[in-house]
């Protein structure tokens, strides 16, 4: 089906039509968006904090926007993790106006997956000028297995702004208007603020087009170089403040990951046949087991057949255009080669050690703070789903007309299936946080200004992101935090405070507290992992002569330290 120039009302249809298929395939959350999170309260609840943080900080003009409360006393915590920009800002006024985290990222969550469609949809309705081709491209890259299985990672489902930056890029050249190189910085600036791995990794197919299309264009070539490194110019301007932000962190903290980090967070050939096990028709597949979930890659089967369709050869004017079938096979390919990390594993066996991951690493700044090559996987996803696009109109080009609305639907629901999830797993949780930390919000914010203790502090994985979540409420820093990183102060005082430690060196360590600026301890007794913890923990604070005063909350008890 040849299509007319996009109009506003397809873009209004195919955005209502995203949007009707990401309610339905994410169910139940659209059920109950402001009392539950999809997937778990640890990474989940984490993002949830750090879009609350975001848009209450642009309330205040961004003011502090660095500074989170957390990991006191250190400096530029929003640092050490994802800082979600590109969501939070464009969410902000659900959270003025309803004051609640949980309906604020179930609103960013469910519009992620319709701006992946529609972005999908847009990129691929300019190259082959086919409805039916872009409804598919846009149905994989919006649903599949391995968008869904990242749930808990927001940053990876907010992957919709990289094939906005392609489609702009597309359309700029033979149209040679400045306004679609200022689509693509804006495009490029909202997806790296959204996901900061994708803000590296989509480097790769931005240069593949871009080299592309300008060695193709004859006439004002030079202008056309110039437009487009201006354009990038003005994304690394725009940038820039984030990035020295990090750069603050990565120096005086030394976040870094270790090597074998980096090498054991990359892929294996055998996790694009992994799945997890709640997704698609495939979960019965013995490949379709519980594993590490930043190795759960399966793209999906009728993606992949789709795609191997498009290099079919043409059959006549209404197959697939072979130069984008070509260009898109090597992003593709570069993001599954990438996606491997510096080692290329198969089955487990490493095939080799120098790895293209590996290349990058060494001539790349900043990518050795990134944890996890496999989420390189999402330039494979993007690669596949434009050849699965083309690889629909090679199908269909071989079909009687009368039956090509029939095959349409077929492929439309075959890519569905291979991503089924719903009902997605959801969690109830009270737009305030549990019983226990409202209880102590509502207490420290009526208390004088002072950082926070909250006991026990957990291993970095397991500690509870309930405390940091109900810094929103209370706008005390706290000592305690969970992020990518873990910071000495808190391995220290996890050994110094521990349940049944010695009982002089908790009190002396709690006697040190006040002198780096923490006023408050919060014990949670239901929190430890024993009841006799809880009691050792507590008689051992009440033992502690800088104790001034106790207060006894509902499922808490609140200690008050001499300045």
């Amino acid at each position: 089906m040849q299509a007319d120039p996009l109009s506003p009302w397809e873009l209004a249809a195919v955005l209502a039509s995203f949007l009707l298929a990401t309610l339905i395939l994410t169910l139940p959350v659209a059920l109950h968006p402001a009392s539950t999170l999809p997937s778990d309260l640890v990474d989940t609840l984490l993002n949830t904090w750090i879009l609350g943080w975001d848009a209450d900080r642009l309330a205040h003009g961004l003011h502090g926007v660095w500074e989170a409360p957390i990991f006191f006393p250190y400096h530029d915590a929003l640092a050490f993790s994802e800082n979600l920009f590109g969501l939070g800002f464009l969410v902000a006024p659900v959270y003025w106006v309803s004051r609640n985290p949980v309906l604020t990222y179930n609103i960013a969550f469910l519009f992620s997956f319709v701006v992946a469609g529609a972005g999908m949809y847009l990129l691929v309705r300019s190259l082959t000028r086919s409805r039916s081709a872009a409804a598919v491209a846009g149905a994989a890259y919006a649903f599949c297995p391995f968008r869904l299985a990242q749930i808990a990672h927001i940053q990876m489902v907010a992957t919709g702004w990289m094939p906005i930056a392609l489609w702009a890029l597309h359309e700029y050249v033979p149209a040679r208007r400045r306004r679609w190189l200022v689509v693509f910085a804006v495009a490029a600036v909202l997806q790296a603020l959204s996901n900061m791995y994708v803000g590296y990794f989509m480097a790769v197919p931005i240069l593949i087009v871009a080299s592309d299309l300008l060695m193709r264009e004859r006439v004002r070539r030079l202008r056309a170089v110039l437009d487009v490194a201006a354009a990038c110019l003005a994304i690394a301007v725009v940038l820039a403040p984030v990035g020295a932000a990090y750069y603050r962190a990565r120096s005086q903290y030394t976040q870094v990951r270790r090597p074998d980090e980096i090498v054991n967070g990359g892929a294996d050939v055998r996790s694009y046949l992994v799945g997890k096990n709640s997704i698609g028709m495939w979960r019965w597949l013995p490949t379709a087991v519980a594993s590490d979930p930043e190795k759960e890659l399966f793209p999906g089967v009728f993606a992949v057949l789709l795609g191997a369709a498009a290099f079919w050869p043409r059959a006549g004017r209404e197959g697939p255009p072979g130069r984008w079938v070509r260009l898109y096979g090597w992003i593709a390919l570069a993001g599954f080669v990438c996606s491997l990390g510096p080692q290329v594993k198969v089955w487990g066996l490493v095939v080799t050690d120098a790895g293209p991951y590996g290349w990058l690493l060494r001539i790349v700044p900043g990518m050795d703070g990134m944890r996890v090559p496999a989420r390189f996987a999402i330039v494979f996803v993007l690669g596949l789903s434009v050849l699965a696009g083309c690889g629909v109109l090679a199908v269909l080009s071989r079909l009687p007309r009368r039956l090509r609305p029939l095959a349409l639907a077929v492929c439309l629901m075959a890519i569905v299936a291979d991503s089924w999830a719903a009902p997605l797993p959801t969690y109830p949780y009270a737009a305030r946080g549990r019983a226990e930390d409202r209880a102590a919000a509502t207490w420290l914010r009526n208390q004088p200004s002072g950082a926070v203790l909250h006991l026990p502090i957990k291993p970095a994985g397991f500690q509870y992101v309930n405390y940091q979540y109900a810094t929103l409420f209370h706008g005390h820093p706290i000592v305690n935090g969970f992020s990518g990183y873990d910071m000495p102060l808190q391995e220290l005082l996890r050994g110094a405070m521990a349940p049944a430690a010695d009982d002089q060196q908790f009190r002396e360590t709690v006697g040190r507290l006040p002198s780096i600026g923490v006023r408050y301890v919060i014990a949670h007794p239901g929190d430890f992992d024993t009841p006799s913890q809880s009691a050792w923990t507590l008689a051992a604070l009440r033992r502690s002569p800088q104790i001034v005063r106790e207060t006894t909350l509902v499922g808490v008890s609140a200690f008050e330290l001499a300045p």
